[in-house]
């Protein structure tokens, strides 16, 4: 692996090249550059950028350790994002805040076209206070979670994808927004389908009348 800076190791690129690549070279450029690093031999990464593209707090990447630790196991690819077939939003609250997640409800329904769940005073599947949630597509990731990120009124929110295995949706690979709290998904199955059911898909209720404040 090339790790330190020079136009005398194979495959970096000179300095003056690699900023233009990622300063002032442009689309065109960049894809010329590219492609002129490409061509040679696939021995070793290039590491593009040199200490001048780094942030005050930049390091570089830095591989695993070799060989790895004991029982330590690696997957040998990522999984595809594709996987995801829509996405939940819990909203939690209690006596005390329920006014807030009224307000916040009534917010989202009317500047986004999701699926909105029911009102819930209490405990309900593995959620353990009340609640209520909604259900957005894939394609809506960039507006409705930086917007929740920016207007969850103090809330704890859970956000979690929807795909064939509600178990770690829930548990492993949910973010958060706020605190978090217990979810009692322990008893959830780890193949919808193979219990019998389908990936949770979601039925848009709701028609947007608010533009969105940007």
């Amino acid at each position: 692996m090339v790790t330190a800076a020079g136009p005398e190791r194979e495959g970096v690129l000179p300095s003056g090249s690699r900023r233009a690549l990622l300063v002032g070279g442009g689309v065109a450029a960049a894809a010329a550059t590219a492609a002129a690093v490409s061509s040679r031999p696939a021995e070793a990464a290039v590491q593009v950028g040199d200490d001048s593209t780094l942030s005050p707090w930049g390091a570089r990447p830095k591989g695993p350790p070799e060989p790895l630790p004991r029982g330590i196991d690696l997957p040998t690819a990522p999984r595809a994002y594709t996987e995801i077939s829509s996405y939940h939003a819990h909203i939690y609250f209690n006596e005390d805040t329920a006014y807030r997640a009224a307000q916040l409800r009534d917010w989202v329904i009317h500047r986004f076209q999701v699926e909105l769940g029911e009102w819930n005073e209490g405990p309900r599947g593995p959620h353990t206070t009340p609640s209520f949630y909604f259900g957005f597509a894939k394609e809506q990731v960039p507006t409705v979670i930086p917007w929740l990120m920016l207007n969850h009124l103090g809330l704890k929110i859970l956000i979690h994808p929807n795909t064939d295995d509600p178990y770690a949706d829930h548990l492993i690979n949910a973010l958060w927004i706020g605190e978090t709290q217990p979810v009692n998904a322990f008893r959830m199955a780890r193949s919808a389908k193979a219990a019998g059911g389908d990936i949770e898909r979601i039925y848009p209720n709701t028609l947007p009348t608010v533009p969105l404040e940007t």
